[in-house]
C-alpha cells in the first residue's frame, strides 16, 4: 500500500495557482509552506491516489481503499478541498470573513484544518465535532508532516459487497481492479 507522498499527484508547471490573485480577492494570506505544498500537488480528492473496483451486479465504480492518518489520534482522511473551496467552506463554518482556520481536507468524522494566524499559523489540526470542548487537536507543524502521516489502507474484506479479495483483477490498461465471478 502507498504511504506519504505516493498518495499524491503532482502539478504540472504550466498549472499554476495565482496566489496573489486569490488571497486578494478573500482577503487573507495563506501560509508559505502550504503555498509551497499547493504550488506542488493537485489538490482535490481526485487527484490523491486511490484504488477501486468495479461492482459486478450494479456495473458501478466502489473504493478499495482509504487513507489513515497514522499517528495519534488515528483518523480516516478522505480528501482534499481545492483551495477556493477550503476558503468557502472555512468562511461558511466560521461565519465570518476573517477565518482563523483554513478546512483543507476532511474525514469520515471532522475535517482537517490549517491554522492561518498568529502561533497557529502553517499548523495542521484535525478537527473532532464529537471532542467538545476540545475540538481542534493539533497534529503537525505543517501539510508536509500530515501527508508523511497517511498511509492507504484496504477495505475489510468483510466489509466488501460479498466479494472476496481472490476475486479481484485487473486487465492491462485498466484503473479499476474487476470482479472474477466465482467459479469462472
Amino acid at each position: 500500500m502507498k504511504k506519504g507522498f505516493e498518495l499524491l499527484k503532482s502539478r504540472s508547471i504550466s498549472d499554476q495557482v495565482n496566489f496573489i490573485n486569490l488571497e486578494k480577492k478573500h482577503n487573507l494570506e495563506l501560509p508559505p509552506i502550504y503555498k509551497l505544498f499547493a504550488k506542488n500537488f493537485l489538490l482535490k480528492n481526485s487527484f490523491i491516489s486511490h484504488e477501486t473496483y468495479i461492482h459486478p451486479n450494479y456495473n458501478d465504480e466502489r473504493y478499495l481503499t482509504y487513507y489513515s492518518y497514522s499517528p495519534k489520534p488515528k483518523i480516516d482522511f478522505t480528501g482534499f478541498n481545492s483551495i477556493e473551496k477550503s476558503i468557502l467552506i472555512s468562511k461558511e463554518i466560521e461565519q465570518n470573513d476573517d477565518i482563523h482556520f483554513l478546512t483543507i481536507g476532511y474525514c469520515t468524522i471532522g475535517g482537517i484544518l490549517l491554522g492561518l494566524k498568529g502561533e497557529n499559523k502553517d499548523k495542521i489540526y484535525y478537527y473532532d465535532p464529537d471532542g467538545h470542548p476540545k475540538t481542534h487537536i493539533e497534529l503537525t507543524n505543517d501539510i508536509f508532516d500530515f501527508v508523511r502521516g497517511l498511509e492507504e489502507k484496504l477495505v475489510p474484506e468483510n466489509e466488501l459487497s460479498k466479494i472476496k479479495y481472490s476475486q479481484l483483477y485487473k486487465k492491462w490498461g485498466t484503473n479499476s481492479w474487476l470482479v472474477k465471478e466465482i467459479g469462472e
